[in-house]
């Protein structure tokens, strides 16, 4: 009886699989959006874009193509349609890959809308909305902690330079003190904000 439950399960698995590659392969071109999961407000983070095309599948572009990712509630119909703020926007290069450093200032979750468009007239040549990523306050708050406490380090570690006797003694301890609350914050920062 197991057996044979087995043996049906495998049969349609197996006749699943290529329906599913069929689907990948559906589109001649296609992105793939990469970016942390979750990220702070206010704090630049990476996005990476990666356009596959079948070949000859980009040949009627008539002018050069720019990937243009925007955070969104929901994606429209183009980039220019679609509310929310600018992550990327830039021109396909050579290899296929644009990365960029992306900025938002609002909290929820969002969408990265992507868009591969003509510049000029904005035909569309490929889109992704499969990528979505949450802006939240506690990665917000340990992410600025990380950035004033560096600040604050290489503050002193600068005076640490032309002090003497005591104020270099005392600047020291400040730099422990400031070292091992860099070492919390970047604690806290790796539980908060997912990569």
């Amino acid at each position: 009886m197991r057996r044979r439950w087995l043996l049906a399960l495998a049969a349609a698995l197996s006749a699943l699989m290529p329906v599913a590659a069929a689907r990948a392969s559906d589109e001649p071109v296609s992105l793939s959006v990469s970016m942390p999961g979750v990220v702070a407000s206010g704090s630049g983070f990476p996005v990476r874009v990666t356009v596959s095309a079948d070949p000859g599948a980009l040949d009627a572009a008539g002018a050069p193509l720019r990937v243009r990712v925007r955070a969104a509630q929901e994606c429209g119909g183009t980039f220019d349609s679609t509310p929310g703020a600018v992550l990327l926007d830039r021109p396909l290069g050579p290899a296929g890959k644009v990365v960029g450093s992306a900025l938002t200032h609002s909290f929820g979750t969002f969408t990265a809308c992507a868009f591969l468009e003509q510049q000029g007239d904005e035909r569309l040549f490929a889109f992704d909305d499969s990528t979505s990523f949450a802006v939240t306050h506690p990665c917000t708050t340990f992410t600025r902690r990380v950035v004033a406490t560096k600040r604050s380090l290489k503050r002193v570690r600068r005076q640490i330079r032309h002090a003497n006797g005591a104020q270099r003694a005392a600047l020291r301890r400040r730099s422990a003190h400031l070292r091992a609350k860099l070492r919390r914050a970047n604690a806290g920062r790796g539980r908060r904000c997912r990569t």
